[in-house]
């Protein structure tokens, strides 16, 4: 059996969220994403990372089926959690900034696009890191929760002829 694709990858995800941030923020932010080996911080001042949380499921799985097409999608709501750590002199500003918006329409209107829609986001807290210099980097942290429907879609089999033969039992 060849590999079953699932409607919206993790990194399609994260690339809208990443997207949504790029927008909001002052040009010149990085946004990376977290949990990568091997790969430094970025240079500059102020920069958000983006680390996926977990996934939930929010209903039970949803089943339609395309008989033309011989195919069944499978689908189910899911919550997809993550944490930002935004870092830099800004980054008080830069939550405020972040959560405003997400909890708005405009947050809402802009995560349409990408197949996604913010549910909500805490307010953020300071949550200074400590270097390995011993010296302070000013972070703050806030978590997220976007929905979206995820679904497969997987060959089905349709009867598209009944033959009836009429039999006589005695």
């Amino acid at each position: 059996m060849s590999a079953i694709p699932l409607s919206l990858t993790e990194d399609q995800i994260m690339e809208g969220l990443r997207a949504f941030i790029l927008d909001v923020l002052p040009d010149g932010i990085e946004v990376v994403q977290g949990q990568d080996n091997f790969v430094n911080m970025p240079r500059g001042a102020d920069f958000v990372m983006i680390t996926p949380a977990a996934r939930q499921l929010l209903s039970q799985t949803a089943h339609s089926y395309d008989a033309e097409e011989g195919e069944k999608e499978v689908s189910r709501s899911t919550s997809l959690h993550f944490q930002l750590d935004i870092y830099g002199p800004n980054g008080s500003d830069n939550t405020q900034i972040i959560t405003t918006l997400f909890r708005d329409e405009y947050g809402f209107s802009f995560f349409k696009g990408h197949g996604i829609a913010p549910l909500y986001c805490d307010d953020g807290r300071q949550m200074p890191l400590v270097s390995g210099e011993k010296t302070y980097i000013q972070r703050w942290l806030t978590r997220g929760v976007l929905q979206t429907n995820l679904a497969v879609t997987v060959p089905q089999q349709f009867a598209d002829k009944l033959i009836t033969t009429l039999m006589e039992y005695h």
